[in-house]
């Protein structure tokens, strides 16, 4: 048969309808997409971890289990799985894809250790970067491994000692205005302590993070706008439609772009004001650095590096004359540090110690014992290697970091196929013992912190209390736990795990050392009032409005 010309080939063109042409061409676009897409559902749907145990529930073909395992409260679902299934089993997620759930030690120590196999899933890429821009948190690979070179040195327990002096500087900043509305009241007073708590630490993370003041720690109670921009994407309350919403906006583009709903509506407008600050900061501070030079960077060694702030300790050895220029972030990435670091160090940090005060609240006596083992100290200024030598203190902080981890759980896309070991062999569905899962590429794992820190086969009956008396005897079973923290998944494991869990642990302590020193403090409603929705992250949450805040009666001590 004659092969077709050039010209033939013009020559059908020309003489072809352009919309008999254009309707061709969108209906074998469509054809191919959901070829593609009913082809990757059966090939999903034929993965290793279907032999695995799997809840009774059925699951919804477009958002699998994650509808019912985000319902009720405080990951009740989860922990119900857990107690019927056992430590390993599998659940649908987003279009048929299935992820591995497990508590088992040594399962997640493989999986959180192999970061070129098991890295964010498209979905979560997307909605990252859409929160947090180009920073640590989005990268994977050599890209990350760069990026964390880059800021080790900042978040060193060298550098957060030298920070520690701003984290007290806030906590006393705060008793102050709180003794203020005590006197104002005539006694006692009635307040949020998530709203001001979250304020000292936005403004702690600004001042150590950026030498920059948000100026949210006033009197009046006054915000500004990078805050409430802040406050508007990751603090406001999200339904599990709304989450299922979101999820279906990051894997179809088009589908946020036609009719994005208000959530991403108000999402992009916070992220306006973000970014246009972060780039304000980064601007100014690299001006700074530049001009304190000479406007020569030729003049800086990665050696001689010196700092305050993170942002500029950051900038000078970026700016290094030995640094690789292939290697230098650009200020779009650099920019993109700053939300990281605001997430890490104002939004996680200031929940967790909001769920300290709710511990100590229910917990007089041990609220009791924490202030006369504060009060031990002499000065209102200790150091951080003072705070460390108090013993319960770093129990309740570990006992709050494992009892109500802020973020929940991770969830990870293997790249390629792998076989991850277990420490403890599980039965399949067929009665089959594994002392191994196997998986393809583009199953999902969850990395389960909340189970994990709550495993009764790890911390006993009791792992669902408050006992910061655990830790005079750590169970051996906690040993094996994966994480940077030593028998804690709060703050990850492995090559991505938080760079800033020093940091988050001396700002703690310091505002906890001045709250718990300065009041007296309980519940200012009932306890059941309160409640946390299960999702990825857990805060307080007033039952009826869903208001995320912890209502307090505060109480001035001498």
């Amino acid at each position: 048969m004659a092969s077709l010309t050039r010209d033939d080939i013009l020559h059908v063109l020309e003489s072809a309808p352009w919309r008999q042409l254009a309707l061709g061409s969108v209906g074998a676009l469509v054809t191919y997409n959901v070829a593609s897409f009913v082809y990757d559902y059966w090939y999903k749907s034929r993965s290793p971890l279907r032999m695995l145990p799997a809840p009774k529930e059925s699951a919804n073909w477009i958002f699998g289990h994650l509808p019912v395992m985000m319902d009720g409260e405080k990951n009740e679902t989860q922990e119900r799985w857990v107690a019927e299934l056992g430590e390993t089993f599998a659940v649908r997620a987003l279009f048929g894809k299935y992820l591995l759930v497990t508590t088992d030690t040594r399962a997640n120590a493989h999986i959180l250790s192999a970061t070129h196999i098991y890295q964010k899933p498209d979905i979560i890429r997307r909605a990252t970067k859409r929160f947090l821009g180009e920073g640590v948190f989005l990268a994977e690979g050599e890209e990350h491994k760069h990026q964390r070179r880059m800021l080790n040195p900042a978040f060193g327990f060298a550098h957060t000692r030298d920070l520690t002096p701003i984290f007290l500087e806030k906590g006393a900043q705060l008793r102050e205005i709180w003794n203020n509305k005590c006197v104002e009241a005539g006694g006692s007073v009635h307040l949020d302590a998530l709203d001001w708590i979250s304020r000292a630490t936005f403004d702690s993370i600004g001042k150590a993070g950026f030498d920059y003041d948000f100026g949210t720690m006033n009197e009046d109670g006054e915000t500004n706008e990078m805050a409430e921009a802040f406050n508007t994407i990751f603090r406001a309350d999200a339904t599990p439609f709304e989450e299922m919403r979101g999820m279906l906006n990051d894997r179809f583009p088009l589908l946020r772009a036609i009719a994005p709903g208000k959530r991403s509506r108000d999402v992009d407008k916070g992220k306006i004001i973000v970014d246009r600050v972060c780039k304000e900061i980064v601007q100014k501070k690299k001006a700074a650095v530049l001009a304190e030079l000479g406007g020569d960077s030729a003049t800086i060694n990665k050696s001689s590096v010196a700092g305050n702030d993170i942002i500029t300790l950051l900038l000078r050895a970026n700016l290094a004359k030995d640094v690789d220029p292939s290697s230098r972030l650009s200020d779009e990435q650099i920019q993109g540090q700053i939300p990281t670091f605001l997430v890490a160090g104002h939004e996680s940090t200031s929940e967790t110690v909001v769920w300290a005060m709710y511990s100590l609240a229910v917990n007089p006596e041990m609220q009791t014992k924490l202030r006369e083992e504060l009060r031990t100290i002499s000065t209102d200024t200790p150091t951080l290697d003072m705070l460390n030598t108090l013993t319960y203190l770093d129990q309740v902080c570990r006992e709050v970091l494992r009892l109500n981890t802020v973020v929940s759980f991770v969830q990870r896309e293997a790249m390629q196929d792998d076989v991850i070991p277990l420490g403890k062999p599980v039965k399949d569905r067929n009665g089959q013992l594994l002392t191994h899962i196997n998986v393809q590429k583009g199953d999902q794992v969850m990395i389960p912190i909340w189970l994990i820190n709550r495993s009764k086969s790890i911390w006993g009956p009791d792992a669902d209390r408050f006992r910061p008396e655990r830790w005079e005897n750590i169970p051996a079973e906690a040993a094996g736990i994966p994480g940077i923290a030593p028998n804690l998944m709060s703050f990850y494991g492995g090559p991505r795990s938080c760079i800033g869990f020093r940091f988050a642990i001396a700002e703690m302590k310091s505002l906890l050392f001045h709250v718990v020193r300065g009041f007296e403090f309980k519940l200012a409603v009932d306890e059941d009032a309160l409640w946390s929705r299960s999702g990825i992250l857990m805060r307080p949450q007033l039952r009826g409005s869903n208001k995320t805040e912890l209502p307090v009666v505060l109480t001035p001590l001498e």
